[in-house]
C-alpha cells in the first residue's frame, strides 16, 4: 500500500470551537457555460474569489480554500466566546461582502459579464484541524463544517443574498444583548439532518432601516426626480398592496401605465431615470410581491442592464419587459431562461397589460 501521508491530509489532533461559513456563486455553472471564451470565465471567477477573500482577512477570518465557486472560511478569534468583538466582525464581514456586491456588480456589468448572486451560511461548533499536501495547509473538517456546507447548498435552506444562520451560532449571538439590538434573527426552517434530527436555522438582518440620507443623489438629476424618491422611500415598508414600480424615460408612457393600472389594488411608483429605481428598490425590505416593468430604450441604462442589477440585487424579483423594438425572438438569447409572458411589445392594450400583471403577481 502506498504511503501518502507526505503529501495527503495528515490530523494534527488539534481541534477549535469557531465560526466557520461558506459562501457560494448562484448558478455559476449555468452562467459560465454561456460565456464566450476562458478570458470571460477566469476574470469572472477571479473577481469572486479576490474580492471575497479580501473581505474576510479584513475582519480577521482566514480564507480555507475554494471548492469550485464555494470558499469555505473561518474567524479564528471567535474562540473566545465572550469576546463580542469578534462576533460581530464575523457577521458583518457577510454584510459587508453582500453590501459590495452592488459596486462588484456595476464593475461587472461595464466589462459584459454576469451579476454575483450569494448564498452565505454561518455556524459556530468545533472544527478538527488538519494539514494538507507539502506545503502544510490548513483544511477544516469535522460535523460543524459539514452541516454548514449542507446548509449552504440546500435549496430549501439557502435564500440568495442572504445570511443564514445555525442555532449553535444563533445561542451564541442572542447571549449578547447588543446583538440583539443590532440585528434582527429570524426563523427560518428547520433544517432536516437525520428522520429524527432536525436542526433550526435562522436569516439574520441588521435593524438599521436605510433611508433617504444613504442614496446617493446624482446633483445633475432634476429636483422633480429628488422629490419623487422622497415620496416613494415614504412608501417602502407598505406591505398591504402588491408593488409595481414602472421605469420608463418618457412621462407620458408612465401616466399611460399609471391610468391602467389605476382601478387595481397595487402600489405603483414610477421613474424616469433607472438610477433612482435601482436606489428605491435596494430599500424594498420585501420582494416576494414586487414587479418592475422597465422599457429597453431608456437614456444612461438600457433595459438589458438594468435588469442585470435587478437580479444582481434579489434574483427573485419579477421583471416584465415593454418595448417597440422587433426583437422578441432574441430575447432568449439576450436573456437566456426568460419567459415569454415577461416581454411585451408597444403600443400595449390596457386589457392584456393588466391581465398580464395579475398573472404575474397572483
Amino acid at each position: 500500500m502506498k504511503n501518502f501521508s507526505s503529501k495527503g491530509i495528515r490530523f494534527s489532533g488539534d481541534s477549535i470551537k469557531s465560526c466557520v461559513g461558506f459562501i457560494d456563486l448562484v448558478d455559476s455553472t449555468k452562467t459560465t457555460i454561456t460565456m464566450e471564451g476562458l478570458d470571460y470565465i477566469r476574470r469572472y471567477y477571479s473577481t469572486f474569489i479576490n474580492s471575497v477573500s479580501e473581505n474576510v482577512k479584513s475582519y480577521r477570518g482566514k480564507v480555507i480554500k475554494n471548492i469550485g465557486d464555494c470558499l469555505l472560511f473561518y474567524f479564528p478569534k471567535t474562540t473566545d466566546v465572550n469576546n463580542i468583538e469578534v462576533f460581530a466582525e464575523a457577521i458583518e464581514c457577510c454584510f459587508k461582502i453582500l453590501d459590495e456586491r452592488y459596486s462588484i456588480n456595476e464593475e461587472l456589468s461595464k466589462q459584459q459579464l454576469p451579476p454575483f448572486n450569494y448564498r452565505i451560511s454561518m455556524d459556530y461548533g468545533i472544527l478538527d484541524l488538519a494539514l494538507v499536501g507539502d506545503y502544510s495547509q490548513i483544511d477544516l473538517f469535522g460535523t460543524t463544517v459539514n452541516l454548514c456546507s449542507k446548509i449552504n447548498t440546500s435549496s430549501s435552506s439557502a435564500i440568495p443574498n442572504e445570511i443564514i444562520i445555525g442555532d449553535n451560532f444563533y445561542r451564541i449571538l442572542k447571549s449578547f444583548s447588543a446583538m440583539l439590538n443590532s440585528y434582527n434573527f429570524i426563523n427560518h426552517i428547520n433544517y432536516q439532518i437525520t428522520e429524527n434530527n432536525i436542526y433550526p436555522l435562522y436569516k439574520i438582518k441588521r435593524k438599521k432601516i436605510f433611508g433617504i440620507n444613504n442614496i446617493e443623489v446624482n446633483d445633475t438629476n432634476s429636483f422633480n426626480q429628488q422629490q419623487q424618491l422622497g415620496s416613494s422611500l415614504g412608501n417602502l415598508n407598505n406591505n398591504n398592496n402588491k408593488r409595481i414600480i414602472l421605469v420608463d424615460d418618457e412621462e407620458d408612457v408612465l401616466f399611460t401605465y399609471k391610468t391602467f393600472l389605476e382601478e387595481h389594488d397595487y402600489d405603483v411608483t414610477a421613474f424616469t431615470d433607472p438610477s433612482f429605481a435601482i436606489n428605491y428598490i435596494r430599500n424594498i425590505p420585501n420582494f416576494k410581491d414586487l414587479l418592475v416593468i422597465l422599457d429597453i430604450r431608456m437614456k444612461n441604462l438600457n433595459g438589458f442592464q438594468l435588469h442585470q442589477q435587478i437580479k444582481a440585487i434579489d434574483p427573485t424579483i419579477k421583471v416584465l419587459f415593454i418595448t417597440a423594438l422587433d426583437i422578441l425572438d432574441e430575447f432568449s438569447t439576450i436573456i437566456p431562461g426568460i419567459s415569454k409572458e415577461y416581454i411585451m411589445k408597444k403600443p400595449v392594450d390596457r386589457k392584456r397589460f393588466t391581465t398580464t400583471i395579475q398573472k404575474i403577481l397572483k
